[in-house]
């Protein structure tokens, strides 16, 4: 009897199911290494990371689509919850077990939760180099001199290599850098291109003699400042661009914006791929002959 009683103090006790859980949502992995499962804790870092680089490697065989993009999106998302969930149940059930491993001290846990963390936060701070390189990139409105073709907040696709093997066409909504100001991205619309000739008659884009079509564009407030201007000639390499608000924009017309060098554009709009209205989700806004 004295034997058994004996036995029965020495044996392990179980390790906690809810710290098991809660580390694990913390860090994936951690979780593990407190319930002694040091291999399956080191195979699931291991799976973090590969996620993270299967992510961005994904990014890169995406059209400028906000169909594709919004798939790529909720699958990531999906295979996300679905990794930090396998690993929170997968700690649970192990910890269920008596396990006779040696108890991690707390400061270890500790240490290796900020590991975890540390190491994902360098891989974000990797993806905006990555983001750099790739075919698409999403980009906000933060001002309303493109409406109605988009609003304040609204988030749209740019096609960043379209420019790399296509010129730039009237009509095409392009984002650029600032002429005067490389760092600063502007959306506008190109209403003129090399040796165009290019006056405004009550905000309406007259190029070479004919006054152009617009469906797009906000012509009210006829009577504004630059409703009206001269005939100017773009120069080689450059385009016109002008706001779809005319009224409201400031753009090639403004003598501290001017001309834009082609080699300054950065993407070509595509579609809406976020905003408050659920209709205008996808919607195309590029070039209106697309």
């Amino acid at each position: 009897m004295p034997t058994v009683t004996a036995s029965a103090e020495a044996a392990p006790r179980p390790r906690s199911r809810v710290l098991a859980a809660l580390l694990s949502l913390l860090a994936p992995g951690v979780g593990h290494l407190y319930i002694g499962q040091r291999r399956r804790a080191l195979i699931i870092v291991l799976v973090n990371v590969i996620l993270f680089f299967a992510f961005f490697a994904g990014a890169f065989l995406l059209p400028p689509s906000f169909r594709a993009i919004a798939i790529y999106g909720m699958a990531g998302i999906a295979a996300l919850v679905i990794f930090y969930f396998g690993a929170v149940i997968d700690a649970v059930r192990q910890a269920r077990r008596d396990d006779a491993a040696p108890r991690v001290r707390w400061y270890a846990l500790v240490g290796a939760v900020l590991a975890v963390w540390a190491g994902n936060y360098a891989i974000e701070r990797f993806s905006p180099v990555v983001r750099q390189h790739l075919s698409w990139r999403t980009f906000v409105i933060p001002s309303g001199s493109m409406q109605p073709t988009l609003r304040i907040g609204e988030w749209l696709v740019g096609d960043t290599r379209y420019y790399a093997s296509h010129a730039p066409a009237r009509g095409d909504l392009a984002i650029y850098r600032l002429p005067s100001d490389n760092t600063t991205l502007y959306i506008k619309r190109v209403v003129a291109l090399p040796g165009d000739r290019i006056a405004f008659r009550d905000n309406r884009a007259v190029v070479n003699g004919v006054v152009q079509t617009e469906p797009f564009a906000d012509l009210s407030s006829p009577n504004g400042f630059f409703a009206t201007t001269a005939e100017v000639t773009v120069p080689a390499d450059h385009i016109f661009v002008a706001g779809d608000s005319r009224a409201n924009s400031s753009d090639s017309r403004v003598k501290d914006h001017g001309f834009v060098p082609v080699n300054n554009l950065v993407a070509r709009a595509t579609e809406i791929f976020l905003t408050e209205d659920s209709e205008r989700l996808g919607l195309w806004v590029g070039s209106p002959t697309k």
